[in-house]
């Protein structure tokens, strides 16, 4: 019987450190805060991985490309998928539809599945409509624009003030609004010939 009870506690015993052994190689990392909007300096530093005039296009199987350009960009040390661009234009061509095309001072670019977060005087131009805001982030996953901080819209025939706007890549939808319930967008019509 004691025979028994060595040979189950043995293999408790067992199973407890090899438990333990995976949990502190596979699972066990340092938690880090990540912050949405891009520290630039820590790019700076990185001068090891830097690319200058660089090119990224893609297409998907509907057709719709995808096309960024930088003056500079820094690999990310820790996850090499992200590269930290300065000078920055992307142009979206979505099949049937006009061209989208976004400029900014720095983004963040994810070469995996090539979402980017603009920030830093991002400008977008459709058409006729134009949109200024500080930040611009482009989700390809979640087919989302989402622009925020400052956001002004201008048309041929009105201007708008709000926080934030989300545009739905695929059916265009969009929603403008402020991040204070209490507060109103700002919408000016302009007048050119008093008929509008």
């Amino acid at each position: 019987m004691t025979k028994k009870l060595y040979i189950q506690l043995f293999l408790i015993f067992t199973f407890v450190i090899i438990s333990l052994l995976i949990f502190f190689k596979y699972f066990s990392k340092p938690i880090t805060k990540s912050n949405l909007k891009v520290n630039i300096e820590k790019a700076e530093n990185a001068n090891k991985s830097m690319i200058e005039d660089l090119k990224y296009l893609s297409t998907d199987k509907e057709g719709n490309e995808y096309k960024i350009e930088a003056k500079k960009g820094n690999i990310d040390k820790e996850n090499p998928d992200i590269i930290y661009l300065e000078n920055v234009e992307a142009v979206i061509l979505l099949e049937n539809s006009d061209t989208i095309l976004i400029k900014s001072k720095f983004a963040k670019y994810n070469t995996k599945n090539f979402d980017t977060l603009f920030n830093n005087s991002v400008s977008l131009d459709y058409g006729e409509h134009g949109l200024k805001s500080e930040f611009l982030n482009l989700s390809f996953e979640n087919n989302l624009v989402s622009i925020y901080d400052n956001v002004r819209y201008l048309s041929g025939i009105s201007t708008l003030k709000a926080d934030r706007a989300e545009i739905d890549i695929l059916n265009k939808n969009t929603k403008i609004f402020m991040e204070n319930s209490n507060k109103k967008v700002q919408i000016n019509n302009l007048s050119k010939n008093g008929n509008n």
